[in-house]
């Protein structure tokens, strides 16, 4: 819940918040001065984000690029940049990216130039390293806060409300959660089953849905949640599906396009052209 408030501010300060409405393209001035205004008092701003991006996978057949998914275009802007804008604007300013070997500087190229108030850490990886031994390496590194957002770095969200997932999150005081999605053919993915607040099941393809709802692929949760458990291989076939039993794990849906960029189909659909 919001409420109205007035203030008075210098001509000079109006100004250039004036000028930053018309740079990033936010709504009015509300908006920037409570950008400001979190950047001080906001969750947000001791959480730190780790995008996995070091995965060439293609379903179906040889991956049709000589860059990693998260580089690639979606509407003229890269997917991992996208991405960056929605952490960006909810005042999260530490990001760790985990990085296909030698592509250090493409990354930097994007996101520097770009993001200038955000700290971030890149770990270059080989791109058969599985998600929890990914994860496992950005739990490592002295910068990563006890807060956590966690996002696969192929997936293109159309206008995600950060703030009100992570306010769900809080409220239902949640050791783990998941952003979910409805789509209609739940079977090709990961199928989410759910009652009441919780997930109580979590099934790669199922031969048939129980409810049409995936694995968006951003979660949220805490490093100290994390620390109490051995690491596996892969977070989605061998911790997820146990998570129901051991933790409060609860979903969130989200209502806006959504699409996980994993073959050609799934390009052409969010990009509107032949690839």
């Amino acid at each position: 819940m919001k409420s109205k408030i007035t203030i008075s501010l210098d001509e000079t300060i109006l100004s250039r918040i004036d000028k930053s409405v018309r740079v990033w393209e936010w709504k009015n001035r509300s908006q920037v001065i409570e950008k400001i205004l979190k950047q001080r008092y906001w969750d947000f701003a001791d959480m730190t984000a780790i995008i996995f991006a070091h995965d060439y996978k293609w379903d179906n057949r040889v991956y049709p690029f000589d860059i990693p998914k998260a580089l690639l275009e979606v509407r003229k802007k890269t997917v991992i940049s996208r991405q960056i804008e929605i952490f960006s604007k909810a005042s999260i300013k530490n990001i760790i990216i985990t990085i296909p070997e030698w592509t250090l500087d493409l990354f930097k190229n994007e996101v520097f130039s770009r993001f200038q108030n955000i700290q971030f850490e890149f770990i270059e990886l080989d791109p058969e390293i599985k998600t929890w031994g990914s994860l496992k390496e950005a739990l490592k590194n002295e910068f990563t806060k006890d807060k956590l957002i966690i996002s696969n770095g192929d997936i293109f969200y159309g206008n995600l409300d950060l703030e009100e997932y992570y306010s769900y999150h809080k409220e239902q005081k949640a050791d783990f959660s998941f952003c979910l999605k409805f789509v209609l053919n739940p079977e090709q993915l990961w199928n989410v089953k759910i009652h009441g607040n919780r997930v109580i099941e979590f099934v790669e393809k199922p031969k048939a849905s129980q409810m049409n709802l995936t694995n968006s692929g951003l979660y949220i949760t805490t490093r100290k949640f994390l620390d109490k458990f051995d690491f596996w291989d892969y977070l989605e076939t061998d911790f997820f599906p146990r998570l129901p039993d051991i933790s409060n794990t609860i979903w969130y849906i989200y209502p806006g396009e959504w699409e996980h960029i994993q073959n050609d189909s799934a390009y052409e659909r969010v990009n509107g052209r032949l690839i």
